[in-house]
């Protein structure tokens, strides 16, 4: 009877063998774990597709690949954890200086603020917001105006570990708060040295500069208040239009680009590419538009004194620098930083590289002269709203219909109400036309999700500007508000005691979430 049994289980073996054998034949072996795991040794690093399944391990890190996000199979959304993903986020471009050890705490100080910034993501974390925008790039050398400080890098390759310390500490943060990071490696922008610094450090270390007005080692900063940036757009837009200085700028951008990469979190030991915190790498804040070929002003929202040189100027940047972020790290997303405010061309050429990811857009109606915050009439904000509605259609148009990606936008932000008596810029000032401009950001969206198939033709995403949290103008220097140090303290901060302003975040996280889920 044993001898029987024995017999009888040796053949019901072979024939779940068999059985196995011929299903494996049928799905092929792509669909098997082995094929897995030869798809994850084979992995092309110029693809931004991961398979979910695969486990990616560097050393002794062991992340799954489903924790970072990636472009969902329409092209035209996100997918983190195997689900829908769509952002609801905040600008909190200080974060790294605010991430710094408080002086007499955890060793040598450096004058971070660790106790505000978990208040403040609690706050955030409350009202829906699930990804920060920060800066990672900031350049030096101490003593010029219009600056964060301490810079995280004061000069080419010599960097600041306690600011550094402080990024390592605020990305671990966010871990335990669930939320995740787009981090912005440099500025087109003054206020955090960006890629007027690395004009200068160029001008300054290469032979071939004859200090004309063309070709200055001198940073020609706008005067505070200005709104001609005409002077210092040229002299930016030399850090990727300049032959003269283009390799030796590049050169330290990307030695910048592959040491934040790389880095090696000091608190939790894992390195930024492996991170899943990391929602994207992004080349720079705000890069513009340039139009070298007949003088004009950058500034312009029309693109039609652009020439075909300009764009390629532009383009062969973009392209070359997300193409060599891939090629450090298969895991993150890639994306520019661009307002896309000068139309439909110049969109098309700030994304249309096969190695950035998503679009994004920025929308600024006072800036741009649509608004004055001065003005209690009804036809001075509608005109706004008009031009915020019409952007937020177009450059959603344009990203999902030409370029087929999905579209974040990065910053929206409206100035308190200055003609009620208190200073726009008090944090007591009431901010009624930035509720209701807001909200109708809001609205844009969620009618543009319900109109066009659950998301598959509008935006993934939108992150306003910009966080203040517990901090007021009132406060002792450096008060780290939502404002950079170029502008006026308190002109589009979002403090913890605007509770209606949070609401409209909340409210429009819980629509999304109906929708998407």
């Amino acid at each position: 009877m044993n001898r029987l049994l024995f017999y009888f289980f040796i053949y019901l073996t072979i024939l779940i063998g068999i059985s196995l054998i011929f299903e494996f034949i049928q799905t092929g072996f792509d669909n098997s774990p082995f094929g897995d795991l030869i798809s994850s040794m084979n992995y092309n690093k110029n693809t931004t597709e991961t398979t979910t399944t695969t486990i990616i391990t560097t050393g002794s890190e062991e992340t799954e690949s489903s924790k970072f996000a990636k472009v969902d199979n329409n092209g035209t959304g996100f997918i983190l954890d195997n689900k829908p993903f769509y952002i609801v986020g905040a600008n909190y471009w200080q974060a790294m200086n605010l991430g710094m050890s408080n002086k007499g705490e955890e060793g040598e100080g450096g004058g971070g603020n660790r106790s505000r910034v978990i208040k403040d993501l609690t706050t955030l974390k409350k009202y829906g917001i699930n990804c920060i925008r920060i800066m990672a790039g900031t350049e030096g050398p101490p003593g010029e105006p219009q600056r964060m400080y301490p810079a995280l890098m004061n000069y080419p390759g010599e960097y600041d570990e306690k600011v550094f310390q402080g990024l390592d500490w605020f990305l671990d943060q966010l871990r335990n708060f669930e939320m995740t990071a787009i981090m912005t490696l440099s500025n087109y922008w003054q206020w955090s040295g960006g890629f007027a610094q690395y004009v200068n450090w160029a001008d300054n270390n290469t032979n071939d500069n004859n200090n004309n007005n063309n070709n200055s080692s001198k940073i020609p900063y706008p005067k505070k208040g200005s709104k001609d940036f005409t002077k210092f757009e040229k002299y930016a837009a030399r850090f990727y239009s300049d032959p003269k200085i283009l390799d030796v700028c590049q050169n330290y951008y990307l030695n910048h680009v592959k040491t934040v990469v790389n880095r090696k979190n000091t608190v939790n030991g894992i390195h930024y590419k492996d991170d899943p915190v990391i929602f994207a790498w992004e080349l720079a804040n705000e890069p513009q538009a340039i139009f070298e070929s007949n003088n004009n002003n950058s500034n312009s929202n029309s693109n039609s004194n652009s020439n075909n040189s300009d764009h390629e100027y532009v383009y062969k940047w973009i392209d070359s620098s997300a193409n060599y972020i891939k090629s450090l790290d298969s895991n993150h997303l890639v994306t520019t930083g661009s307002e896309s405010k000068n139309g439909e061309e110049w969109f098309v050429t700030m994304h249309k590289s096969k190695n950035i990811d998503f679009s994004c857009a920025h929308v600024w109606v006072e800036n741009w002269g649509y608004y004055n915050s001065d003005d209690s009439s009804i036809e001075n904000y509608q005109k706004a709203e008009n031009f915020m509605l019409n952007f937020l259609q177009n450059v959603s148009d344009w990203s999902i219909n030409i370029l087929h990606k999905p579209i974040i936008l990065e910053e929206y932000g409206m100035a308190r109400d200055g003609w009620s008596g208190l200073s726009k810029y008090s944090s007591d000032a009431p901010i009624t036309n930035k509720n209701k401009y807001f909200t109708a950001i809001s609205n844009k969206i969620l009618e543009l999700m319900h109109n066009n198939n659950n998301n598959n033709n509008t935006f993934s995403g939108n992150m306003f500007w910009a966080y203040a949290g517990i901090a007021r103008p009132t406060d002792n220097s450096p008060q780290w508000l939502g404002d950079p140090p170029h502008e006026p303290s308190g002109w589009y901060s979002v403090y913890d005691s605007d509770i209606d302003t949070l609401n409209i975040f909340a409210n429009h996280a819980k629509e999304i979430s109906k929708i998407i889920n």
